[in-house]
């Protein structure tokens, strides 16, 4: 259902309609029944006895304090001024009749929202939620390796967002996580530790006597006589067997350079050809932190791969052969205990093999390192790190003794990503030649770091009277003979948990230029202004069109904006939940342990959605492109050839292609099936509410679920018909399913199909996945077409997309509203939407341009007020 804007029904003057100028808000008193309209034609289906929908309308009054209230009088003036109410088997009302009461209804709510908003504002008190959180501590303390979301309780989604102000809450647990995390920032940021003196380790996989065979010492004698390459031809099948390599690196928290001698290759029947397909491995800890992901070299001698990443405390490495699935190339040495037994099976079956597989001759590890860069002499590391100066300024540090006088340091706090869970956290002491902060001047230079701390953390100039206040802590330590660094912990905390840092604070009516900043700065980089945005805000031009564009253009362009593109991204279209559901094994044995297809699948979206951005494509964009974002793998899923390789990079498809825009990308696929197999009805809802913005009612009580029959026996189209028999189900099911039916020629991960997969009738197929004849048949052949609600037709997936094409203001509202919604933590109320209707009617020209909806909403007035 299109939604009206509210310039369409308010009438030019109130007197136009004196006979009827009485608003519902002064009918409140009784009850909106004793209007003529209500009365004629919505009571009797609406009254107190058992009333449609729920809406009892005899018992609605309006309520301008209950946003709730007003969201349910805007519900029922949407369906009113689309004719959708009262139902077509019902008497119609005159349109003059329909005019005067949606031009009344208007009013009276665009009344009660502008009073709230004139009091309260349009937004409440937002509390950064735990991704900014962790955003803006990592560029607040020059931290980026800081993990602290999974450390915060998570906030609750209203309208598709986890950054809604109504919804957000905060009790004494959440307050004690926040400051839980705030311990591990700090102390994380510190690096309290001597200047680090690199050192560089290598291991060699074949010392790893669990990949020679158990009887290797036998056959090598020693480590010295190991072959060169350590050969993997499969993925292990369970999480009891990963890859570990033998980290015998410093193992303290700081920067290293990690560097891996590899190679990839086809083997077949005792050759070594070169491969076929590119070759993938992930480097990650056994915390599943993703440190590296890279194209395996192919050279017959192989390659040397390096990369930078930061390691925590103790931290266990994985290697992850991405492009693997768990074959069983040795399953005919299952059982066999006998090492030379199953040995010499293993090599007769490699005689008839012919697959894939990489090898790994030795990992080295280097460091830690001061920076990221992992850069400079092992004796002339620029220390302090840049975090300590963030805290400490230029002040040394040195060991602690007894001499000194002062308590010894307190221990630092570990990051404990479990302590949702379990409540604690770990606590490691510092290193044997504990290191203190020094200040000659301890009172005076606390005050110092102190302020510009509290200027950074609270996005503006503090009061006096907080400066105070969070400084009586350090200076109360500083009197108790607490080190220099545990005395300013303390203070630091105290601004990390307060509600100025917490919160982004903002008075009602047009937001002041710290506020403006606050607000720009976590919509496009979810975290805090830089340095450049309070500068502007400083002096005004942040507060003028010209300036707000300009570092509305410098923002989008800084990597950093890539944050904003994965957070919007993952919550407009689910892609937080792509892991939330696994394809069934046997039906789908070739996506079974997969990761490398859905993580791709994720960098897909978020690549199409920047490039929209970036080249400022038309709303239409999102359901239909001439283009696709895709490395081999998902080229080898969308039955594209000629792709090599990890990275993703723009493909130009041909025209009869099915594939182009979000809409049929292997992501939504994935988070639209139901955990089995494909569903046209969560398909269906998906498209309405996340690409046309008009969700369906949520099912009434009762109503039941569809199970797929993965027997064969009958496909889910008829399961639908089944369903909706009932005419409570049928009215929703005419809207809903008609997408999820043209999807239908789209596996759970968006491979195109004809027919459908069973795992009882249909014809036996003679198929090989993973070394495995498959389980499943071909079953009956797949139907997407279908007839839309208001009576279009389409066959296949093409003629449908035309159909969405052709609703491209209907496409470029829904994205403008989640834009608008994103970017101030506020749903889009009645009184907003002469807002977004007047974005549209800017940019209809050129066809909703997705950049230009999205600065046109950021220089919107209702963006820079509160």
């Amino acid at each position: 259902m299109k939604r009206l804007s509210v310039r369409a029904v308010l009438p030019l003057s109130f007197g136009l309609f004196l006979p009827w100028a009485m608003t519902i808000a002064s009918m409140a008193a009784e009850s909106p029944v004793g209007h003529t309209f209500l009365q004629e034609h919505c009571i009797h289906c609406h009254d107190g006895g058992n009333p449609e929908g729920g809406l009892n309308l005899e018992a609605l009054t309006l309520e301008p304090s209950d946003t709730v209230n007003l969201a349910r009088w805007a519900k029922v003036f949407d369906r009113i001024a689309a004719g959708e109410m009262p139902p077509e088997d019902e008497a119609r009302p005159e349109t003059e009749a329909v005019a005067e009461f949606t031009r009344i209804t208007s009013d009276a709510l665009l009344t009660a929202w502008k009073d709230r908003y004139a009091k309260h504002g349009r937004v409440g008190g937002r509390r950064l939620n735990p991704v900014e959180y962790e955003n803006t501590m990592r560029d607040l303390l020059a931290a980026p390796w800081l993990e602290l979301k999974e450390m915060l309780p998570p906030d609750p989604e209203s309208h598709g967002f986890d950054n809604i102000a109504a919804a957000q809450e905060i009790s004494y647990v959440q307050l004690a996580r926040y400051l839980e995390a705030a311990e591990v920032a700090i102390d994380g940021a510190m690096r309290l530790r001597p200047t680090p003196k690199p050192t560089k380790v290598r291991t060699w996989f074949s010392e790893e006597g669990r990949y020679l065979g158990k009887d290797w010492k036998d056959r090598y004698g020693n480590v010295d006589n190991r072959p060169e390459w350590n050969w993997f031809w499969q993925q292990p099948n369970n999480a009891q067997s990963p890859r570990r390599i033998r980290n015998s690196s410093q193992r303290v928290p700081g920067w290293y350079r990690f560097r891996i001698r590899c190679r990839a290759t086809l083997w077949d029947h005792g050759n070594l050809l070169p491969p076929e397909k590119g070759q993938v491995a992930w480097v990650n800890t056994a915390a599943n932190r993703i440190l590296a992901k890279f194209d395996v070299p192919e050279d017959e001698d192989g390659g040397i791969v390096e990369f930078t990443a930061w390691q925590r405390e103790g931290d266990l490495l994985e290697f992850h052969y991405a492009t693997a699935d768990d074959r069983m190339v040795s399953h005919r040495t299952k059982n066999k205990k006998d090492p030379e037994v199953a040995r010499k099976a293993h090599e007769d079956f490699m005689k008839t093999y012919r697959g894939h597989g990489i090898a790994v001759d030795w990992f080295e590890i280097e460091g830690p390192f001061a920076d990221e860069s992992c850069s400079g002499k092992p004796a002339n590391q620029p220390w302090p790190s840049e975090s300590y100066r963030q805290l400490f300024g230029d002040l040394p540090m040195r060991p602690w003794t007894e001499a000194t006088g002062f308590h010894p340091p307190q221990p630092l706090n570990l990051p404990d990503l479990t302590a949702n869970k379990r409540g604690l956290r770990e606590t490691f002491q510092l290193p044997p030649d504990m290191m203190m902060v020094v200040s000659e001047q301890p009172k005076e230079d606390a005050e110092r770091l102190l302020r510009s701390f509290m200027k950074r953390a609270y996005r503006r100039v503090p009061e006096e009277s907080e400066v105070q206040r969070c400084l009586a802590f350090a200076v109360e330590a500083i009197d108790d003979k607490a080190c220099f660094q545990d005395a300013m912990r303390l203070a630091y905390k105290a601004v990390l948990c307060s509600p100025d840092f917490l919160y982004l604070q903002e008075q009602p009516g047009k937001l002041e230029g710290h506020a403006l900043a606050s607000r720009l700065s976590h919509m496009l980089w979810r975290s805090k202004p830089d340095s450049k945005l309070i500068s502007s805000a400083d002096s005004g031009e942040l507060l003028t069109d010209a300036g707000l564009q300009k570092q509305f253009d410098r923002m989008l362009a800084d990597p950093k904006s890539k944050r904003f593109i994965s957070d919007f991204t993952g919550q407009w279209l689910d892609l937080r939940k792509v892991h939330d559901t696994s394809p069934d094994r046997y039906l789908f044995p070739e996506y079974f342990s997969d990761n490398l297809v859905v993580d791709s699948a994720v960098a897909e979206t978020e690549a199409t959605f920047a490039t929209m951005l970036d080249e400022n494509l038309p709303a239409k964009t999102i359901v239909d492109a001439d283009f696709v974002m895709i490395n081999e793998r998902l080229a080898e899923l969308y039955g594209i050839d000629g792709l090599k390789g990890n990275a993703i990079r723009r493909v130009k498809l041909p025209a009869n292609s099915p594939y182009g825009g979000l809409l049929t990308q292997c992501s939504v696929m994935k988070v639209t099936a139901n955990g089995l197999t494909t569903s046209p009805v969560l398909r269906g809802v998906w498209v309405m509410d996340r690409i046309l913005g008009t969700p369906p009612s949520p099912p009434p009580p009762g109503a039941g679920s569809i199970e797929p029959d993965t027997r064969g026996a009958t496909t889910v189209r008829e399961l639908l018909a089944m369903h909706s028999q009932s005419e409570t189900c049928a009215t929703c099911h005419k809207s809903i399913d008609p997408p999820g039916f043209a999807l239908e020629s789209f596996d759970v991960m968006g491979k195109w199909r004809d027919h459908y997969r069973s795992l009882g009738k249909g014809k036996k197929l003679d198929l090989v996945v993973a070394l495995r004849n498959v389980k499943y048949r071909q079953g009956l052949p797949v139907d997407s077409s279908g007839i839309t609600e208001d009576g279009h037709e389409f066959d296949d997936i093409h003629e449908f997309r035309k159909i969405l094409v052709a609703q491209d203001e209907q496409l470029a509202r829904n994205l403008t509203e989640r834009f608008l919604t994103f970017a101030t933590g506020a749903s889009v109320s009645f009184a907003d939407r002469d807002v977004v209707e007047s974005i549209l009617e800017e940019t209809s020209r050129d066809r909703y341009p997705i950049r230009t909806l999205l600065q046109r909403v950021i220089l919107s007035k209702t963006f820079r007020s509160k």
